[in-house]
């Protein structure tokens, strides 16, 4: 007789209990950064005990390790499926698909996107281990937007006389610049209206033909 795969009672209360610790941990980081952040404020933040991030992850590195892990990956795969969802489209349509993706995920997915800015800022501080990680998850962006790139050099939709690789480096560099800004001053800049705006500007800079009716 085959066992049932399904989640019995405290596999569900576990897997929610370090949803809620990862959540905690990643507003306390957006608020004052790895530093201030400790085990014992994560528990109360999540609703816990003072001790049950520590019995859950064991050190504040390890718990910091979880949250990079789920954020990069969660991010990874919100940029990687933008292509396969849009095999038929050109190299330009996707690359506006790609900055779309992002500039929704300013309402849609606000939390998170606060999260991978706040570890990125934090990547520059003596936080152990931390630089790397933020250093190829960013060089994996400029990587897939280079491959876009190349993409509409081939099929015509984007200049030929271009270099991919500078060309994904600015756009980045703009993408996260919106990000800072953002993060900043919250109430001083539209993210949405200014990424919809960047992104007719870069796609008639790129494009030697009109940009088409789209996103």
């Amino acid at each position: 007789m085959a066992t049932s795969r399904e989640p019995n009672g405290h596999q569900i209360r576990s897997e929610r209990s370090t949803r809620l610790l990862l959540k905690a941990a990643g507003d306390l980081v957006i608020e004052g950064g790895y530093q201030v952040m400790t085990l014992a404020t994560i528990g109360e933040r999540a609703g816990y005990s003072r001790s049950l991030a520590t019995a859950r992850f064991g050190s504040k590195g390890k718990l910091l390790e979880a949250l990079v892990d789920e954020i990069v990956e969660h991010w990874s795969v919100q940029i990687e499926t933008v292509q396969p969802e849009h095999d038929s489209l050109t190299g330009l349509a996707l690359l506006r698909a790609f900055i779309a993706r992002i500039r929704d995920a300013y309402v849609s997915d606000a939390w998170s996107l606060a999260v991978m800015y706040a570890l990125s800022f934090e990547a520059l501080r003596p936080v152990p281990d931390l630089r790397p990680r933020m250093v190829d998850f960013h060089r994996d962006v400029q990587s897939q937007l280079a491959s876009i790139l190349q993409k509409g050099m081939e099929d015509g939709s984007i200049d030929p006389n271009l270099d991919p690789e500078q060309q994904a480096a600015g756009i980045v560099a703009q993408l996260r610049g919106v990000g800072y800004l953002w993060m900043l001053d919250p109430e001083g800049i539209d993210p949405v209206s200014v990424l919809t705006a960047y992104m007719e500007q870069c796609t008639q800079y790129l494009s030697k033909s009109p940009v088409p009716e789209g996103l």
